[in-house]
């Protein structure tokens, strides 16, 4: 359902990578018109620490520069310490901020 959802808005930022006509990797961005946000990245668990995350990341964030955003954010739970490390190698920064939500389904 996910996955329909994002194809319905922004398809243009979601992307896989494949070998051999088998999907081994996903990635959903977003743009506001104001901020980049960075959602859900997965790879594979065979393909995983083959660099292929990075490659997903810094190809959307090619995408969302040249739709003309200047900042990129994304959320990861604070124990998801492996995630954080992963985003941190790739130049992203912890920021001082509080997140909320609201469920409105």
């Amino acid at each position: 359902m996910v996955i329909s959802q994002k194809l319905a808005v922004q398809p243009e930022l979601f992307f896989i990578t494949e070998i051999n006509s088998v999907i081994i990797g996903t990635f959903m961005a977003g743009y506001d018109g104001h901020r980049g946000w960075l959602y859900t990245v997965a790879v594979s668990p065979h393909y995983q620490r083959q660099g292929i995350g990075s490659k997903l990341v810094r190809h959307a964030e090619k995408v969302l520069i040249a739709m003309g955003c200047l900042k990129i954010n994304l959320q990861v739970r604070v124990s998801n310490v492996e995630v954080v490390e992963f985003y941190r190698k790739l130049g992203y920064l912890v920021e001082e901020r509080i997140s909320m939500g609201k469920l409105v389904a």
